[in-house]
């Protein structure tokens, strides 16, 4: 049973009549003598219920926390917006906490078991596996979350049935259970039927983004959908929460954006035109201005603005006029920013292409690019490959016989790897799959009974790092060792092992030449394009969410931060002679010499390897060979819109069948 009680209380000298929600958790409804009115100027009530846990109220909203330390209930007026208790949620399970304390007036702290150091994350100075620090505000909550189990730890938030029943009545994007947090590069909110709002800000990351998403997990045998950001750290993880009962225009409105074409991909001849239904979820009507923005991609200042008075009933909404005119072909950030009393309360920004058939990029590509590369293959040719492999057993099985590989590459440097392929003779497709950054084992070859496949590390060192050195070493530092000058950079060397990797897969008798594929994602997405235009024996390269493309753009403008900026920059060096180098290794420059099928991927809102410069990387793929699959919503590595797209793609190219695809420039 809920009921409800009228109290006043005197705030800043005013007397504030209050509608206060009663909260039955746990079975156990709160005593008359706990329903205390707060004391004069105070603004949070924390108080102690009978079963050992704790209930805030404030003049905005009612939280419930348990007598173990989970957050069991959060309420805007008549709204619930939880369906479990918000918590930390690691390995497809919620942390339960154990224990909860007050430590001041407006704070609890709660905790759960002591760390195991065995289990330990490394790192983490958290003494448990969780411990939740409370701290309750008039208008908001605040958390944070230390613990030492999971690099990407966050709080997991379930939404309950009315805000389920909200999407359902309102297609607000941003709550959509397993789909995209349409805003999660700031503030994803949850709407309800009854109108109460729940805004979320779980920090910056990624270059302004807070990379909001959905996870799932298993209670109870049930499947249920959660709100989670992944921001990593070792330390604390901070979110704040906003329980409106009354949201302002900013807060109350949503917006559902989409275009005629789904990869965002807008057509030339027409003004820039999206769908923006714009829907008044709170309780109130809402008369503000919503300006739909055209900005510059690196700049990401406006080239072309319309400004619309925004007048709507409770739950009432209306499409947004948005059409304007850019004079080139490219990528672009679309905008929208919401006005109140004649400034920005609130903007989101978002990646789309205008004119991607007509778009045509300066190059960077030096008049000694191909000369450069031809001196390099020509000393990998000359070197001898090397090949030593030996079967792994324990990594094998009965269909599948997996190998533990190396290759000799330049520099008298060895490249390491798995190789597996099928027990069954006869002639296989192969693929090899290019890691993404970083220095981490290989746990096990990827095995299957109709195709070979390689994966290689690129650095030098074995796939369990059993042969890297405890002292100094270039392969340790890749990203930016020798960067002084192209001949020296590691990435020359780097580049040069992925078309000895080719060499390595023509050389297994079981291989079909003729089906070779590369493939990989983030910084082994730029690398299947450089090898799939170093080498014309690949037959086919699928990249996705691909990092590495023009490098200047990294350094110079940030549209992402991968796989460094301007710091890396010799003292000694003028800004010219960095980017002169890094022009030699950007695959946005050898993009042009690709002559197989391309079946690329990104999403859109990838702030670390930046989708505008995927975008401009693979303009230059030859016409006809490209099919690119853009995830408008979607971050780095998030997946696809449609991940059957590239995969039926794929199997076409394995099934020796011609690939069956839309190319993106006929």
């Amino acid at each position: 049973m809920k009921k409800t009680r009228q109290y006043s209380r005197l705030r800043g000298g005013t007397a504030l009549t209050l509608a206060m929600m009663v909260l039955t958790t746990g079975g156990r409804t709160m005593t008359e003598a706990q329903e205390t009115a707060p004391a004069a100027n105070t603004e949070v009530l924390l108080q102690k219920t009978e079963g050992g846990g704790f209930l805030c109220r404030t003049s905005s909203y009612e939280a419930s926390v348990d007598s173990s330390g989970n957050l069991q209930s959060l309420r805007a007026g008549p709204t619930e917006f939880l369906g479990l208790p918000a918590g930390f949620a690691h390995g497809g399970r919620f942390v339960r906490l154990t224990s909860v304390r007050q430590d001041k007036p407006d704070t609890l702290i709660a905790e759960g078991i002591p760390k195991d150091p065995a289990n330990a994350l490394a790192g983490s100075p958290c003494p448990f596996n969780a411990r939740v620090t409370y701290h309750f505000l008039a208008d908001r909550l605040e958390l944070s979350l230390e613990q030492s189990l999971d690099l990407y730890g966050s709080f997991a938030w379930v939404p309950s049935e009315s805000v389920l029943a909200s999407h359902d009545s309102l297609t607000d994007c941003a709550i959509q259970p397993g789909g995209p947090a349409l805003y999660g590069q700031t503030d994803p909110r949850w709407t309800t039927k009854e109108g109460p709002v729940l805004r979320f800000d779980f920090g910056v990351w990624q270059k302004g983004f807070a990379n909001a998403n959905w996870g799932s997990t298993n209670v109870e045998g049930k499947p249920v959908s959660f709100l989670q950001s992944t921001v990593p750290g070792t330390g604390a993880i901070k979110a704040t929460v906003y329980p409106l009962s009354r949201p302002e225009p900013h807060d109350a409105l949503t917006f559902a954006i989409s275009a005629e074409d789904p990869d965002f991909l807008l057509p030339g001849d027409k003004p820039v035109h999206f769908d923006i239904r714009v829907t008044n979820a709170g309780p109130s009507s809402v008369d503000t201005v919503v300006r739909f923005e055209v900005r510059d991609y690196l700049t990401q200042k406006p080239i072309a603005a319309r400004a619309t008075p925004v007048s709507l009933a409770s739950k009432a909404n209306t499409l947004l006029p948005t059409d304007l005119r850019v004079s080139k072909p490219g990528p672009y950030r679309g905008a929208v920013v919401v006005e109140e009393a004649g400034k920005p309360a609130r903007s989101f920004w978002w990646v789309f292409t205008y004119d991607f058939q007509h778009y045509r990029p300066r190059s960077t590509r030096q008049p000694d690019f191909k000369q450069f590369w031809k001196v390099a293959l020509a000393e990998s040719a000359a070197t001898p490959l090397d090949i030593r492999m030996t079967s792994v057993p324990e990594k094998s099985t009965n269909a599948v016989e997996a190998f533990k590989i190396s290759y000799a590459t330049l520099g008298d440097r060895r490249i390491y790897g798995w190789y597996a392929r099928p027990r069954a003779p006869g002639k296989y497709p192969a693929h090899i799959r290019f890691p993404s950054s970083g220095i981490y084992p290989l746990p096990n070859p990827e095995s299957y009974p109709d195709r070979c496949s390689l994966w290689i590390q690129i650095h030098g060192f074995d796939v369990d790092l059993s042969n890297m050195p405890t002292g100094e070493d270039p392969g340790k530092n890749y990203w930016t060792a020798g960067i002084e000058s192209p001949k020296t950079s590691f990435w020359r060397r780097i580049y040069i092992s992925l078309v000895r990797a080719v060499d390595f897969m023509l050389t297994q008798p079981e291989v079909d030449p003729k089906r070779v594929a590369v493939v990989g994602g983030s910084q082994g997405g730029g690398l299947s394009m450089v090898a799939a235009s170093l080498d014309h024996r690949v037959g086919f390269c699928m990249p996705y969410h691909s990092g590495l493309p023009r490098l200047d753009w990294t350094v110079t403008h940030e549209p992402g931060y991968w796989p460094f900026g301007m710091t890396a920059k010799p003292k000694d060096q003028s800004e010219k002679q960095f980017l002169k180098t890094l022009s030699y290794f950007d695959p946005a420059n050898f993009t042009q010499d690709i002559r197989c099928p391309v079946v690329a991927e990104m999403g859109l809102m990838d702030t670390v390897t930046a989708a505008g410069n995927q975008i401009c990387a693979l303009s230059h793929v030859p016409r006809g060979q490209l099919y690119l699959i853009c995830s408008p919503w979607a971050m780095h590595g998030a997946g696809s819109r449609n991940s059957s797209l590239g995969g039926e793609c794929y199997d076409r190219f394995r099934r020796a069948e011609k690939p069956l695809f839309k190319p993106s420039k006929p």
